[in-house]
C-alpha cells in the first residue's frame, strides 16, 4: 500500500500528544510530585493512555488517505479525533473525584460506575473501533459501504514513493487488538471492582502487547522508506511476526502457569533484535534508496540512528527489570510496598486500590530503572515515527512553508528531548546532585516546543496548501 500523510489527522495526533504529555504529564509533575505528594492513579493513567493512543492516531495519518474511504466517513474519522481525547480526559476525571454507584452482579463481582466513566468507555470504544477498522482496510479488508472505488487525494494529503505490504497492517492490527482484549479484561475485572491487578503480569500483556505492535510497524515503515529489498523485508516481517506470537504465548504461560519471567523475556528477546535489525537498515546494511536530493535523506538519517540505538538502550533496561525482580507473575516494582516489601526494594504486587501510596521511590530501587526504560523508550517512539515522517514528508512540508533549514533544526530538538530525558533518569536514580532536574528543566520544555513546532508548522502547511487550492 502507499503512504500517504493526511496532514489534518496528523495534527490530531499533535493535539492529543500535546495534551497527554504537556497538560496531563505537567500536571502530575508540579501539582504533586513536585510537593511531595502522590500523584493520582487516574492522572498517570491518563498521562500514559492518551500520549501512547496518540501514536495509533499518528499511524493511522498515514494510512486514512490510501484505503479510499468515502468521503463523509474520512470526515467523521479525522474530525471525532480531535473531540475524542479531551473528552475522554474530561470524562475519566469526572469519573475518579465523583461518588460512584455500586452494581452488584453477584459471582460476576460488585461495579463501581458513574455516567462520566460511561461516557469515557463509549470513547474509548469509538476511538479503538475507528482505529482496527482503518488498519484492517489498510491490511486487505473491504467493506463496501465504507469504501470507495476510485481515489480522490485531498487537499490536506501529500503522497510519497513508499509502499509497504498490506500484510504489515494486518500483524499489526491484530497484536493492537490483543491489547485493548486485555485492557478490557483490566477495567472490568479490576478496575471498575476496585481490585488491584492481579497478577500484576497482566499489565505486562496489556501493554508490551500494544508497545510492540507500534514498534514493529515503525521498524517496518522504516525498512520501507529506506529501501530495504523486497525479499529482505519478507524475511524481516516474518522474523518480527514471530517476535511478537513468541512474546504474547510467553506473556500467557507467565500469567496461567505462574513460571519464571525466562518464559516471555525469551521470546520478547527476538524483538530486541527485530529492534536491532530496524537500526542496522538505517545504515543501509539491507539495501539503501537515496533521492536525489539527499541533503534532508541523510541528515534525518543519522538522526534516526542516534535516538534509535538510545532506545536500544532503553529498551534493554527491561529486560534486566523483568529476569532481575519481576520474576514473578504476581510482582512489580511500579508502586509503594508497606514496609519495601522484597529486600526493602518495593518489589511487590499491586497495592489495594483503597489503601493506594503512590509509585515506589526511584532513589537506588529498581522502580528508577523502570523510569528509564518507560519514559525515554516512550519519548523515543515518537521520535522515530516523528523523524520518519520527515524523512518520508519533510522536504514537500518545509519547502511549501519557505522554511528549508528549519528541518534541520527540528532534527536536533526532537532527538535531543528523549536523550536528556534520560540524564534526568539515570540522576535521578543515582542521587546525583540536579537529580530529575535535566528532564523537569530541559527535556519537558524541549519535548514541548517540539510538538508545538509541529502543530504550527502543520497549520501554515495547511493554511498555503488550501490557498494555493
Amino acid at each position: 500500500m502507499k503512504i500517504r500523510l493526511n496532514l489534518t489527522l496528523f495534527l490530531a495526533s499533535l493535539v492529543a500528544l500535546f495534551l497527554g504529555a504537556p497538560i496531563l504529564g505537567l500536571a502530575g509533575v508540579w501539582g504533586f510530585y513536585v510537593k511531595g505528594m502522590p500523584v493520582p492513579h487516574f492522572l498517570k493513567i491518563l498521562h500514559a493512555h492518551t500520549a501512547w493512543w496518540s501514536l495509533v492516531l499518528l499511524l493511522s495519518s498515514l494510512i486514512i488517505s490510501s484505503v479510499n474511504l468515502k468521503p463523509f466517513i474520512k470526515r467523521i474519522i479525522i474530525y471525532s479525533s480531535f473531540f475524542i481525547f479531551p473528552l475522554y480526559a474530561l470524562f475519566i476525571t469526572l469519573h475518579y473525584t465523583s461518588n460512584p454507584s455500586i452494581i452488584n452482579l453477584g459471582t460476576f463481582g460488585r461495579f463501581f460506575v458513574t455516567p462520566y466513566g460511561f461516557l469515557a468507555f463509549l470513547l474509548e470504544f469509538l476511538f479503538f473501533a475507528q482505529m482496527l477498522i482503518l488498519i484492517f482496510l489498510a491490511g486487505g479488508l473491504k467493506i463496501s459501504f465504507l469504501q470507495q472505488k476510485e481515489e480522490v487525494l485531498g487537499k490536506d494529503e501529500i503522497e510519497s514513493d513508499v509502499y509497504v505490504p498490506r500484510k504489515v497492517f494486518l500483524v499489526y492490527g491484530i497484536f493492537l487488538f490483543i491489547s485493548v482484549l486485555a485492557g478490557l479484561f483490566i477495567l472490568s475485572n479490576f478496575t471498575l471492582q476496585h481490585k488491584p491487578v492481579s497478577p500484576a503480569a497482566l499489565t505486562q500483556l496489556h501493554t508490551h502487547t500494544g508497545i510492540f505492535s507500534v514498534g514493529f510497524m515503525m521498524v517496518m515503515l522504516a525498512m520501507s522508506a529506506l529501501g530495504v529489498n523486497i525479499e529482505k523485508l519478507n524475511f524481516f516481517f516474518r522474523f518480527g511476526t514471530l517476535s511478537l506470537l513468541g512474546t504474547v504465548i510467553g506473556l500467557l504461560i507467565f500469567i496461567l502457569f505462574k513460571t519464571h519471567s525466562i518464559v516471555w523475556v525469551l521470546p520478547s528477546g527476538l524483538y530486541f533484535i527485530f529492534l536491532i535489525f530496524g537500526w542496522l537498515s538505517l545504515f543501509g546494511k539491507f539495501g539503501l534508496k537515496v533521492p536525489s536530493d539527499n541533503n534532508y535523506f541523510h541528515y534525518l538519517r543519522w538522526c534516526l540512528i542516534v535516538i534509535w540505538g538510545a532506545l536500544l538502550i532503553y529498551t534493554s533496561a527491561g529486560a534486566y527489570l523483568a529476569l532481575r525482580y519481576d520474576v514473578s507473575s504476581d510482582l512489580t516494582v511500579t508502586y509503594k510496598q508497606q514496609g519495601g516489601c522484597i529486600e526493602g526494594k518495593h518489589v511487590g504486587p499491586y497495592p489495594d486500590v483503597e489503601n493506594y501510596q503512590g509509585t515506589a521511590p526511584v532513589k537506588h530501587n529498581p522502580r528508577g530503572l523502570e523510569n528509564f526504560h518507560l519514559s525515554p523508550g516512550s519519548w523515543s517512539h515518537v521520535a522515530i515515527l516523528w523523524l520518519l515522517i520527515l524523512l518520508i514528508f519533510g522536504k514537500e512540508i518545509f519547502q511549501t512553508i519557505k522554511a528549508p533549514n528549519l528541518l534541520f533544526a527540528l532534527g536536533v530538538t526532537i532527538v535531543q528531548a528523549p536523550i536528556i530525558n534520560s540524564i534526568g533518569r539515570i540522576g535521578a536514580w543515582l542521587d546525583l546532585p540536579g537529580g530529575i532536574g535535566p528532564l523537569f528543566l530541559v527535556a519537558q520544555p524541549l519535548k514541548t516546543l517540539n510538538i508545538l513546532s509541529l502543530i504550527v508548522i502543520t497549520i501554515l502547511f495547511l493554511s498555503i496548501k488550501s490557498k494555493n487550492k
